[in-house]
């Protein structure tokens, strides 16, 4: 979600499919300018650009990483991600419909809070629930100062600002919860002993999780400090850099990045330090007593893609069910459940196991017999 050089050229008003796709060009490598300024970039640049994946490639062929078939998914879903992303903004910025914004702004913090729990190694209970309000309510603090109070953009929730801001803070909220959890839930199940000690002494649960909460805080907090620490000096980032190339004045492309910075380490850390108290909350009950019960291995997979996988077998599976549990078809009859009917008593039958089973009408009772045996 967070590219901040596609959402600032879409701040410079190039369109978001022209900043998803880079213009068009008649040239194959894109030597011609949009009307924003920018050096349009061919499907060929592009796909020149993406060769260098072999580089990563070849490295994980040489150390047998056995990461060359995740590099190539991943290059293929960068692919198609940002060239849906910029056809799905067209109409959603053409009709500058609020309750269309609001749909799309819920399926980000739906899918932000989808792949914020897809990280930690263990899970609970309520996890996926308790990472979607929070994700939602840190996106709303953050977006409303940065919109009313800071910028003071009429109508508020004007995509040109809203959309591309709420992609970037998402992106940071979900890199500081999922270090907080991961490292608060790795904490609570490797110093379980710790903790236990300290609430055997009569320490209540918070007393007997400062340590390990702290140590979870300052790991969330520690990426985007190191980034802040170093823009302007080391790297120009991604929101500068594409205001530039799309002709914005260098100075208030600096200004429009220090607000972005300062928004996207408040809602890191407003993310993780919420998931974090709610990770305790959870794993230490009201009575002072550590709940390592309540920690669950994690499913296979992690992210959207998992999680519409598991739906989707989840739902194959009823349609088994019920297909299983139809009518029986023209000419078949379903024998009794349980003891009656069938010449086996309470325990024969199909009443060992709770159902029916199918035989065809007039068959001889040998026949239905054996049928009804488990």
């Amino acid at each position: 979600m967070e590219a901040g050089g596609m959402l600032a050229r879409i701040y410079a008003g190039g369109g978001p499919a022209a900043a998803a796709a880079g213009g068009t060009a008649n040239a194959p490598f894109g030597p011609d300018a949009t009307p924003g300024g920018v050096l349009a970039l061919s499907p060929l640049a592009v796909a020149l650009a993406a060769a260098l994946i072999a580089v990563q490639a070849l490295v994980s062929l040489r150390f047998r990483l056995g990461l060359h078939t995740q590099l190539a998914v991943a290059a293929v879903r960068c692919v198609l991600q940002l060239s849906v992303l910029g056809y799905i903004l067209v109409p959603i910025f053409d009709a500058n419909n609020i309750w269309l914004v609001g749909a799309y702004c819920f399926f980000m913090v739906w899918v932000s809070a989808l792949e914020a729990i897809g990280r930690p190694s263990k899970t609970f209970r309520g996890l996926f629930l308790n990472t979607l309000v929070i994700v939602a309510a840190t996106a709303a603090l953050i977006m409303s100062y940065a919109l009313i109070v800071v910028m003071g953009v009429t109508p508020v929730w004007t995509p040109q600002y809203l959309i591309p801001i709420l992609g970037m803070v998402l992106g940071n909220t979900i890199t500081g919860i999922s270090v907080g959890l991961s490292t608060i839930i790795d904490e609570l199940s490797s110093g379980a002993d710790r903790v236990e000690r300290l609430l055997a002494l009569g320490a209540t649960r918070w007393e007997a999780t400062r340590a390990p909460t702290s140590r979870a805080v300052r790991l969330a907090m520690t990426p985007l400090l190191n980034q802040m620490s170093v823009v302007g000096l080391v790297s120009i980032p991604g929101m500068m850099t594409g205001q530039i190339l799309a002709g914005t004045d260098p100075s208030e492309a600096a200004r429009y990045q220090m607000v972005i910075m300062f928004l996207l380490g408040a809602a890191a850390t407003l993310g993780a330090v919420a998931s974090i108290y709610a990770a305790v909350l959870h794993l230490v009950d009201s009575c002072h007593r550590l709940r390592g019960d309540r920690l669950m291995p994690k499913a296979n997979g992690s992210g959207m893609l998992a999680w519409l996988g598991s739906n989707l077998r989840a739902a194959w599976r009823a349609c088994c069910c019920c297909w299983r549990g139809a009518p029986p078809a023209e000419g078949y009859e379903r024998l009794p459940a349980g003891g009656e009917g069938s010449g086996h008593g309470g325990g024969g039958g199909s009443g060992g196991n709770g159902g029916s089973r199918s035989v065809v009408s007039g068959a001889p009772q040998q026949l239905q017999q054996a049928a009804a045996r488990p």
